[in-house]
């Protein structure tokens, strides 16, 4: 979808309002723009995607007017040190199913495949076994 047809299409969803929340999370420098253009005026803008430290991103400079939230998230603000090995324990336990979030499992030698098979979104997560 393009910038104008995101922003349009919330707009005419709500009226002309604007969106109350609009999370980014494919890490795309384009989409953060589109974020501050398509929130309604104290609404907010969760930003989960990444990328490169050393890019730049530009925005209108009105589009960030009229209290507009904007937060950066990373690890869903979880706490690394105390919450990871509480998943990973919670994984051994078998009470966290991450087996059922994996699409394919592939081997090194298999991860240009494995890249397109993403492409084509004929998988989501795949792991790749080291042997």
């Amino acid at each position: 979808m393009a910038k104008d047809d995101a922003v349009a299409a919330g707009k005419r969803e709500t009226k002309g309002r604007g969106v109350d929340v609009v999370i980014e999370s494919a890490g795309s420098a384009s989409a953060f723009r589109i974020t501050t253009e398509a929130v309604r005026p104290g609404g907010q803008v969760i930003w989960l995607g990444k990328i490169d430290v050393n890019s730049d991103v530009s925005f209108r400079w009105g589009s960030l007017m009229q209290e507009k939230r904007i937060r950066r998230v990373s690890y869903g603000n979880a706490r690394p040190r105390r919450d990871f090995p509480l998943l990973a324990r919670a994984y051994l336990d078998g009470s966290l199913m991450l087996d059922d979030l994996i699409s394919c499992r592939i081997k090194l030698e298999e991860i240009n495949e494995g890249f397109a098979a993403l492409k084509r979104g004929e998988t989501i997560r795949s792991v790749i076994m080291f042997d």
